[in-house]
C-alpha cells in the first residue's frame, strides 16, 4: 500500500506507519505517513477492513521529545477524528550515515504495538488492540 510518487529532491524526509492482522475475525490493516510528494488531490492513508478500502485525512505522528525519543510511546491522530491510536514500541530498528557521509539515510523504523480506534466510511469504529506493525521516521540525503 505504498504510494511515493514525483520527483524526490535530494534531502528528503517522510513519515510512514503500517499494520495489519485481524478485527472480529476480518482482515484488516492501513498505510499512514506524509512527508513527501503532492498530497493535495489525496493522501496515502487509509483503513482497508474485509476487503473494502476507507480513505482517511492528514495523519499527524507524534513523536514524544521533539522527535527524539522514539522508543516511548507514540501518538497518532487524523484530521477526520477517524484514526486515533497509542503506539508502544518494541524495537528501534536505527541506521544512520557515518559521520561527514554526504550521502545516506537516518532512519528509526520503529515496530510495536497499535491501540486505539479506526473509524470506517459509513461511521462503524473499530476498535484496535495491540496490533502489530511500525512506524518511522526517515531523513535521507541521496
Amino acid at each position: 500500500m505504498d504510494w511515493g510518487r514525483g520527483v524526490w529532491p535530494r534531502r528528503n524526509q517522510w513519515y510512514w506507519g503500517s499494520a495489519s492482522g485481524r478485527i472480529g475475525g476480518r482482515p484488516f490493516g492501513f498505510n499512514i505517513g506524509y512527508g513527501f510528494g503532492d498530497t493535495s488531490a489525496a493522501t496515502e492513508n487509509m483503513v482497508v477492513y474485509d476487503g473494502v478500502m476507507h480513505k482517511l485525512e492528514e495523519v499527524s505522528f507524534l513523536i514524544p521529545d521533539g522527535e527524539t525519543s522514539f522508543m516511548k510511546p507514540w501518538r497518532f491522530t487524523s484530521s477526520d477524528n477517524r484514526f486515533e491510536m497509542d503506539f508502544t514500541p518494541v524495537l528501534d530498528r536505527h541506521s544512520n550515515p557515518p559521520p561527514g557521509a554526504q550521502y545516506g539515510s537516518d532512519q528509526h523504523q520503529v515496530f510495536g504495538y497499535f491501540t486505539g480506534r479506526a473509524v470506517l466510511d459509513d461511521g462503524t469504529a473499530l476498535p484496535v488492540e495491540r496490533l502489530f506493525g511500525f512506524a518511522e521516521k526517515v531523513v535521507n540525503r541521496w
